[in-house]
């Protein structure tokens, strides 16, 4: 949605004017964005007035450095600020973690004290202690790195940043490592199926 009193301004005008590196068109970009981020972000305690100059001026680069990449699926301006919103959102969720002792919280987690003791559905509990151990037999120690990590609510985006990879990497290592679970649990006996709705549970709790 365009921000309450922004100029409409054609895709192609866009284009033409960020590829050619127009002054006004960069101007008018950030002021959108700027605008936009205002209205998504400014009620938050813990975003300044400073925050989105910094969120702004980076989304401004990452929109000019892919304008190629439009597929015109939507509004220049829509797409534009979606990347405005993905570039403020990384930023936070890297700040929020950035004093967070994670080789502590690893270690915590891959713990025998760490396994899920029997709950009042036992048979979740059950799965949670095989997927505790097949965490721990199965994995690489990079893979239980990022498992543990992203089952303690850690994003990507801050796992590779501490443990030194690029976000497809981890995306991959992540991807190898479930497979590598599901195969472990399902030779325990276990459903896939539950095996996914108790790995989504827990994401959602």
């Amino acid at each position: 949605m365009e921000p309450v009193g922004a100029i409409v301004i054609a895709d192609d005008a866009w284009i033409a004017g960020l590829r050619a590196g127009r002054e006004e068109a960069v101007t008018a970009l950030h002021d959108r964005l700027r605008k936009g981020l205002g209205a998504a972000l400014g009620h938050r305690s813990d975003v300044q007035d400073s925050d989105l100059d910094d969120f702004t001026q980076d989304a401004v680069l990452q929109v000019t450095s892919r304008v190629d990449t439009f597929r015109g699926d939507s509004k220049f301006s829509t797409w534009a600020m979606a990347i405005a919103v993905r570039v403020a959102m990384t930023a936070l969720r890297r700040r929020r973690w950035k004093h967070e002792a994670l080789d502590d919280r690893l270690e915590a987690m891959a713990s025998p004290a760490a396994a899920p003791s029997l709950d009042t559905n036992e048979a979740r509990g059950e799965l949670l202690a095989a997927l505790h151990i097949a965490i721990n037999a199965d994995l690489t120690p990079k893979q239980r790195q990022v498992i543990l990590g992203e089952l303690s609510g850690i994003p990507q985006v801050v796992l590779a940043d501490r443990l030194g990879m690029k976000p497809g990497a981890i995306y991959k290592t992540t991807h190898d490592a479930r497979k590598k679970l599901f195969v472990a649990l399902k030779r325990k006996g276990f459903d896939t199926a539950r095996v996914l709705d108790i790995l989504a549970d827990d994401a959602r709790g």
